[in-house]
């Protein structure tokens, strides 16, 4: 906390300090456009660290007073910033580069560059600005709310807690839907957490088919290319960022207090008849009910008479930490570029014994050799232990946990010690129990080491060679230790379980380009690839039993007095590839962009190993038009139409083999163990194939003070891979096949614009990025053609996950005994609709009620600048949508055992039609799974930064380049029916798990 104090102080004291004047003297020039000379009107120009500022008149000419050291400082929109320091000379002549987003920008397209002005493909790059905006604990969760299509939703709230990633909708139900991963030229699989986010220069995302293509089998869902930081000739460059933050949680659950928990109760019983007496179990008309019904223990008979109530949540719940620290060198001469970077991040949870650390390093080298060869490196060393993992004290189970523990129980005895059991109730222990140090241990360890090593020659001029050689080792080892006094032991012998995992991968490449410009209209890039990718991974697991003292926690697991299971695995694949591409620009205007790949895959049988996945792009850019030349509405304008084919074989190895697993049979009158066929082996498995088309539109207006793109989409997979069901006279239920049908639609729109532009440093500025979007996802075939398989809740025409159940009507209220009955219901029960008018209630009158796929998706970000300081405000929503909630579904509603959310539940005096009457007879209602469906839409302002930028001069005092502090918030608000209106934590990760929360941190950029 006093390093946050510091941070204030100078916040709010050093942006009025220090003041120096050097001697002035008048400075002229003339600022011309570096793209084809003209004078440029208006350009910002002012002296930094001052407020001396000036602007170009129409012949781009300025005039203005500056010292000798002074650095000027140059401004215009669609134009790259630019900064000259002041020398000898007196007189100017400054040429402006176009800005990024502009015609010149360099865009990551897999196996080399373009400028975007040359892009056919529909790619969207995240600028290094927006990266660095909110704080993240992985790679893929810096894309939420940053790119259209890209729809990024959190996995959970636990420290380390990944993100599921989904570009352009699902494809596939057992292949995988997950992006491809790029790192520095090299695919990886898996542990994006091992990544710094602090080491990423840039992201892009490659979309349709023709930008995917080039990736073949692996770019069916998408393809992220993820650039690190290197380093740049001149001076050397020391970079420290560092924010440390607290999290607390974001709202508790609203659940019933000791009063409310024993009326709910009460009237579980009232409900309920007894056949003895013909009375309720629970009778008003006894004063002395609470006893004589016998439904409340002595624990809670004491809780009701002194009006004692507990809330566990805020018992198990504590305030978090979050810090995180970089600190990275780099720079370099004209022939060695070197960036060097370590890093730690740790992020302590809400939840005691909840956290996430790590330790990472990386080394990147560019080595020229002559004129013509290159030879680099980038080499990532990073460890990692996450805590908790796998542990949910926080639980809504029927018998554990905190949301619902009995509010009558008492947590602690008279001296201070943990209770075991609060109440009578046999099953449920202490939750607080499952937090004391060392009785539960579920810890992640995590080493991991990462290259991508390449060597570049030109052959002659315009064929240039390079090989690529990217080695990933993973080791993994996970232990999990539970306690004799915990929930899962129940006061039985401990129990310990270890499993461990390594992983080698490599990728080999090759990689020949030539470009060459002809007559200067036709310029031709042609690529060609082969590459070999393979992945090779073992592990083992023990589980045991009775070990002798707890202390030994997951280690010493031969001293248990029962071993489980011990049990180990294999898994090896390859990928041989080839690729070639070609792209073609004539005069600037007309693109064409053609792509052929084939993958070669071990997973597959002899005959249906090869894929392959062709596309073609065309484009037109019609800014370089003569009929658009002298328009001063469009800077930029350009049509793109693709189409193309991609695959994925996302499938575990060896499916397509038979494959057998052990029995038990009888062996002369002993039991003895064999192996029988448990899947039938199916040697015409192929490669699933999507075939998509785009149609996109770039646009700059205003010299690209409004830019974007529009992009329309349709892809459609075949070949899904699922199970065909089979006779079971056959033996079998099913054999995996290629059979289904899906189709993805959708839309997209991207716009980024200047709203207010200042002709001075100091002046005030606005910038806006917005990004919406809207994907509609459908099955068309399945392994019956078009036929519902409505057990395993597919639909034709409709999305991969839908929720299909009764329709809830209301709550069955009293004058309705009769009707009640006739469907098989009571008064004071969940009423559903007879959807086909039988008279009864059956499976014919589910339906489809929704799915979890929003209507609109989309992200906005607003940036402020204003003097020294600056602001920006991000927010990320999912509209239309709907949610199944674990929070509201794992919960035996109203049964009378368990606490409860605080709703408003049927009785007699509340003839409400929200929850049904409590009743000790039914562990959950009569359709009970109609109450856990909610909207899915929100908004969430996803952060808030406000930094302030310190003087140059300031900065320089300290012996810095430049110095930023800044404040975050995180997740401060949430706009959400599911939040206001029915209490519920998070309608983005509706779990009963760790609850989500908000940081609030204090953060220091400085260069030296």
């Amino acid at each position: 906390m006093k390093k946050i104090k510091h941070f204030l102080v100078l916040f709010t004291f050093l942006p009025g300090c220090l003041v120096v004047l050097g001697q002035t003297k008048r400075i002229s020039g003339t600022v011309t456009s570096s793209g084809d000379g003209t004078a440029l009107n208006g350009v910002s120009i002012w002296v930094k660290g001052s407020e001396r500022g000036t602007t170009t008149d129409e012949s781009g000419v300025f005039a203005i007073d500056a010292a000798k050291g002074d650095t000027l400082r140059l401004t215009y929109v669609g134009y790259r910033q630019q900064d000259v320091v002041v020398g000898e000379a007196n007189a100017l002549t400054i040429r402006l580069e176009l800005s990024a987003g502009n015609l010149d920008e360099v865009v990551v397209v897999g196996y080399g560059t373009q400028k975007k002005q040359d892009i056919t493909g529909a790619i969207t790059s995240i600028s290094t600005q927006a990266l660095r905006e909110v704080p993240a604990t992985s790679a893929p969760q810096m894309l939420q709310g940053r790119a259209a299509g890209v729809d990024v939703v959190h996995a959970g709230n636990k420290p380390g807690a990944g993100v599921t990633v989904r570009v352009r909708g699902r494809r596939s139900f057992n292949a995988g839907n997950d992006p491809l991963y790029v790192v520095d030229g090299i695919p990886i699989s898996g542990g994006f957490n091992d990544i710094n986010p602090d080491d990423i220069e840039s992201i892009d995302v490659l979309k349709d088919a023709s930008a995917t293509a080039i990736y073949g089998s692996r770019g069916a869902n998408g393809v992220v290319l993820v650039t690190t930081k290197r380093g740049k000739s001149g001076r050397t460059n020391i970079h420290y960022d560092a924010y440390y933050g607290s999290s607390t949680i974001m709202r508790y659950a609203e659940l019933m207090n000791g009063e409310e928990f024993a009326e709910y109760k009460r009237e579980s019983r009232r409900a309920v008849i007894s056949p003895v007496t013909g009375r309720p179990l629970y009778d008003d008309e006894d004063p002395n009910a609470d006893v004589n019904s016998g439904i409340f223990d002595a624990v809670e008979l004491q809780s009701i008479t002194e009006g004692r109530s507990t809330d566990w949540q805020r018992l198990m719940i504590k305030d978090g930490s979050v810090q995180n620290h970089g600190l990275s060198v780099s720079g370099g001469t004209d022939h060695t570029n070197f960036n060097i970077s370590l890093g730690y991040f740790n992020d302590v949870g809400i939840l005691k014994g909840q956290d996430f650390t790590r330790y990472t390093t990386r080394l990147n080298v560019d080595q020229k050799i002559g004129k013509r060869v290159k030879v680099g490196m980038s080499t990532l060393g990073s460890y990692s232990e996450r805590n908790g993992e796998d542990v949910n004290p926080y639980n809504a189970g029927a018998d554990f946990g905190t949301l619902t523990e009995n509010p009558l129980g008492i947590p602690y005895d008279e001296n201070g010690n943990i209770i075991f059991r609060p109440t009578s109730d046999g099953l449920r222990t202490n939750p607080l129990l499952e937090i004391v140090p060392g009785a539960v241990i579920n810890k992640s360890k995590v080493v991991r080491l990462f290259s991508s090593i390449y060597g570049e020659a030109e052959v002659f001029d315009g064929l240039k060679f390079r090989m690529n050689f990217g080695p990933d080792l993973r080791q993994d080892r996970k232990g999990d230790f539970r306690g004799s006094l915990t929930n899962a032991r129940q006061g039985g012998d401990p129990a310990a379980n270890n499993a461990e995992n390594f992983a080698f991968q490599y990728a080999w490449e090759n990689i020949l380009t030539y470009q060459k410009t002809l007559s200067e209209k036709h310029q031709l890039d042609i690529t060609g690839l082969y590459s070999v990718q393979s992945l090779q991974q073992e592990g083992t697991t023990i589980n045991v039993l009775g070990l002798p003292v707890e202390s030994l926690e997951y280690y010493n697991l031969g001293a248990a007095s029962t071993i489980n299971s011990v049990g180990s695995d294999y898994e090896k694949w390859t990928i041989l590839s080839y690729m070639a591409r070609i792209n073609y620009i004539f005069d600037q205007r007309f693109l064409l962009t053609l792509t052929g790949r084939a993958d070669g895959s071990s997973k597959f049988s002899t005959g249906n190993k090869w894929g392959y996945f062709p596309s073609l792009a065309l484009g037109w850019n019609l800014k370089n038009e003569q009929f658009l030349q002298e328009s001063n509405l469009f800077s930029n304008l350009k049509l793109r139409l693709s189409y193309g084919e991609t695959g994925n074989e996302g499938i575990m190895p060896y499916q397509t083999q038979g494959l057998v697993s052990r029995t038990v049979y009888d062996f002369d009158g002993s039991s003895a163990f064999g192996y029988r066929p448990s899947t039938i082996r199916n040697d015409g498995l192929k490669w699933e194939t999507t075939k998509s088309a785009n149609i996109g539109l770039d646009f700059g207006l205003w010299n690209n003070r409004v830019t974007g793109a529009i992009e329309v989409y349709q892809s459609r997979t075949t070949d899904l891979l699922l199970p065909r069901v089979l006779p079971i006279t056959s033996g079998y239920n099913s054999i995996l096949s290629n059979v289904g049908v899906k189709r993805n639609r959708g839309l997209e729109v991207s716009v980024s614009s200047l709203n207010i532009v200042s002709n001075d440093e100091q002046g005030f500025e606005w910038a806006t990025d917005l990004n919406l979007y809207t994907n509609q996802e459908q099955i068309l075939e399945l392994s019956q053609g078009k036929v519902d398989d409505i057990g395993n809740l597919r639909f034709i025409g409709h999305p991969a996950v839908v929720y299909y159940d009764y329709v809830k009507a209301g709550i069955w209220q009293l004058g309705q005994e009769g009707e009640a009955e006739q469907y098989s219901s009571i008064v004071g029960g969940v009423k559903v609709k007879d959807v086909n008018g039988n008279g009864v209630i059956d499976p014919d009158d589910r339906q489809i009620l929704g799915s979890d796929i929003p209507k609109l998706s989309g992200g906005l970000t607003n940036r402020f600048r204003y003097k020294g300081f600056d602001l920006s405000i991000f927010a990320f929503a999912r509209l239309g949508g709907m949610i199944q909630s674990t929070e509201y579904g794992t919960f035996r509603f109203l049964s009378g055992r368990v606490n409860q959310y605080r709703v408003d539940y049927w009785t007699k005096d509340n003839p409400t039609n929200a929850f049904p009457q409590p009743n000790s007879n039914l562990e959950t209602p009569y359709f009970g799974s109609t109450l856990r469906y909610f909207s899915g839409s929100f908004v969430k302002i996803r952060n808030i930064n406000l930094g302030y930028n310190f003087s140059e001069r300031i900065a320089r005092s300290i012996g810095a380049q430049s110095l930023r502090i800044y404040l975050s918030a995180q997740n401060p608000l949430v706009f959400s029916e599911y939040v206001s209106k029915y209490s519920g934590l998070d309608p983005e990760n509706p779990t009963n798990s760790t609850p989500p929360s908000r940081v609030f941190l204090a953060g220091l950029n400085v260069r030296f």
